[in-house]
C-alpha cells in the first residue's frame, strides 16, 4: 500500500496537478497527505485514486496501519 503522497511523487506530480486531474481541491489533498484531514470523504478518495490510476483499497492514509 502506498500513501497518496508517495504515489504522487512517484509520478512527479504536484498537488496542484493532482487537484486538476482529480477535481479535489489542492488544500484538501494537502490536508489528506499531511494527516490533518483524518476522515476524507469517500468521494474525494475515489477521485484521487482514479487520478493516480489506483484502486481505492490500494491507498493508505498517513498513520494508517496496514492490517494485511
Amino acid at each position: 500500500m502506498k500513501t497518496i503522497r508517495e504515489k504522487r511523487l512517484e509520478k512527479k506530480w504536484s498537488q496542484t496537478y493532482l487537484a486538476q486531474l482529480s477535481g479535489v481541491p489542492q488544500p484538501t489533498i494537502s490536508q489528506i497527505e499531511n494527516g490533518t484531514r483524518q476522515y476524507p470523504t469517500f468521494e474525494n478518495m475515489k477521485k484521487i485514486a482514479e487520478a493516480l490510476d489506483l484502486r481505492l483499497e490500494d491507498i493508505s492514509l498517513p498513520g494508517q496501519k496496514d492490517i494485511n
